[in-house]
């Protein structure tokens, strides 16, 4: 757009559209041809030459200076008037875990009415600059710029360049100065790249910027809490990343590929590089910075003027104000391409401690100290550790049966043909480099059992005392010949029949030619129903 300067005419009229009554009644609309009764009337009646001179300062003054005077590259990052209080507040709210579900689990009033917070942080911005910038309107001067046609306009723009150009660069130096603080508070992450502004660099040097910023890019769509000063999750959209850059570095890399790095048009790369002066990133060795538009915190409370007419020198001085806050924001992805060693990514280490463990509880959440066969049980086991899950793994030692599990979230299923009389589970830490035994505790398994394979049948444990009645059978006895025989021993789980003091193994067949006695006793785990026969004597009197 071409800026259209002004004239005489044109600043009197503008400024009496917006003055006062009084103004208004006592200073005739200009033309061309009567400007010199209205300068006349403006010199003759000090009210309306002190209100001619505010508004020219104060409003044609400003609107003249900011299409021709320098302004600040950084000023599009700013985020408007903070319009109430002296402080922003960034909030970052993070993730939180995921819960393994399980239909089996128990889950208590803790799990459904409990609170799991996510990791919040908040950064404090608040106003810290507070500069004004002093700048004197004398009354001779101005009776000069009625001279000719363009003297008003020409007066307000040497008036306000000085003040004003003065404030855009300061904003500039102390918004470029954020970069070195935040680079010695530690905040951004370093990728070693090349010197592609040293006399020595090549177009490979080149390419290896570009390549790290491409690929750099593509890292930040992707929640990280790597990459930004404040260890949170954070991502970046590549539409929204911006680089900030020395010329020569922009001069070095291809802005065609740098298009493509950003999701943009050749025509829009350039409104997503922000060219900065060597000198002014204060940070040795850097070659360009990728962030994104809110790295700066940067909001105006106060822009405006003041006056204070003095008498005695037929003057009114004025004062720019300007007072922002000028601050970087911790929550967004920062990263410094410099020729120093690239930011080592460390894990901290969160090894579990211990394990607190409180036994078992029933369907009912009621806590038990033996285990049913047929029954599930959650197992109640925090581990101890900084970390942010439990970071355990459970084990089942001692089980017989293989419908005996349970799953890494406490769940105990024991299984209606479990025949062990105790289970041991133990409790395992995993993010050690050797996962470490933590814990070791057993419960009695009671109830009865029921045979699945190869006959269904009931084995009860009347007494409920973790031991369950068996029967033994009554062997086989076939007679093979004048006193000769043969003895099948049964198939009876739970029973070990013994041939005197030798056991002898289900299912085994014993060739006898003499008298022989058959005993049954009780397996562990099990007892002998009260009553059972348990010895048997075969070819009695042969001796």
């Amino acid at each position: 757009m071409v800026f259209v300067k002004p004239n005489n005419v044109d600043i009197f009229n503008a400024i009496r559209k917006n003055a006062t009554i009084d103004y208004q009644r006592r200073v005739p609309k200009a033309t061309q041809a009567d400007v010199q009764d209205v300068i006349h009337n403006l010199l003759n009646y000090r009210p309306n030459l002190n209100e001619f001179i505010e508004a020219l300062v104060n409003r044609i003054g400003m609107e003249i200076v900011k299409d021709v005077l320098w302004n600040n590259p950084l000023s599009k990052f700013k985020r408007g008037m903070l319009e109430w209080g002296d402080t922003i507040e960034e909030v970052n709210i993070g993730l939180v875990k995921a819960n393994r579900y399980d239909p089996d689990r128990q889950y208590l009033e803790m799990e459904i009415f409990g609170r799991e917070t996510p990791d919040v942080q908040s950064s404090f911005h608040q106003v810290n600059r507070q500069d004004f910038y002093k700048l004197s309107v004398a009354e001779p001067l101005l009776k000069r710029a009625f001279l000719s046609d363009y003297g008003l306009s020409n007066f307000v723009s040497k008036l306000m360049a000085t003040p004003t150009t003065s404030d855009n660069w300061d904003e500039f130096l102390l918004m470029t100065s954020l970069f070195k603080e935040y680079y010695e508070a530690g905040g951004f992450f370093k990728v070693n790249v090349p010197d592609v502004a040293a006399i020595t660099s090549d177009a490979d040097d080149a390419k290896s910027l570009l390549r790290a910023v491409r690929q750099m890019g593509d890292t930040l769509m992707f929640p990280s809490t790597h990459y930004n000063a404040s260890g949170m999750p954070v991502a970046a959209a590549k539409e929204d990343l911006e680089l900030f850059t020395t010329p020569e570095a922009k001069a070095a890399m291809d802005v065609n590929a740098l298009a493509a790095a950003f999701n943009v048009s050749y025509a829009e790369v350039d409104s997503r590089i922000t060219v900065i002066p060597k000198e002014n990133f204060g940070i040795e060795g850097a070659q360009a910075i990728l962030s994104t538009r809110e790295f700066f915190v940067v909001a105006d409370q106060r822009l405006d003027t003041t006056s204070q007419p003095n008498p005695v020198g037929l003057h009114t001085n004025y004062f720019l104000h300007h007072w922002q806050v000028i601050s970087a924001s911790r929550f967004v992805p920062a990263i410094l391409f410099t020729t120093e060693e690239s930011t080592v990514i460390h894990i901290d280490d969160t090894p579990v401690t211990g394990v607190t463990v409180t036994g078992y509880t029933d369907g009912n959440g009621n806590a038990v100290t033996e285990l049913k066969r047929g029954d599930k049980y959650q197992i109640v086991a925090t581990a101890d550790t900084e970390g942010v899950n439990n970071a355990v793994r459970y084990e089942l030692d001692g089980a017989y049966s293989p419908r005996t599990y349970i799953t890494q979230t406490g769940v105990l299923y024991v299984s209606v043909d479990e025949e062990a009389t105790s289970i041991v589970v133990n409790v395992y830490a995993v993010d050690t480099p050797i996962p470490q035994l933590m814990a070791t505790f057993t419960e009695n398994v009671v109830g009865d059992i029921a045979e699945i394979w190869p006959t269904p049948k009931v084995i009860p444990d009347e007494d409920n005392d973790g031991l369950n009645e068996v029967i033994p059978e009554e062997p086989e006895f076939t007679e093979t010949g004048v006193n000769t025989g043969s003895i099948k021993i049964p198939s009876v789980k739970g029973v070990q029949y013994k041939n005197g003091a030798t056991n002898v193994n289900n299912g085994t067949v014993i060739d006898i030619t003499a008298e022989t006695t058959i005993t049954a006793v009780a397996r562990t785990g099990y007892e002998i129903a009260t009553g059972a026969t348990t010895s048997w004597t075969f070819l009695e009197g042969v001796a």
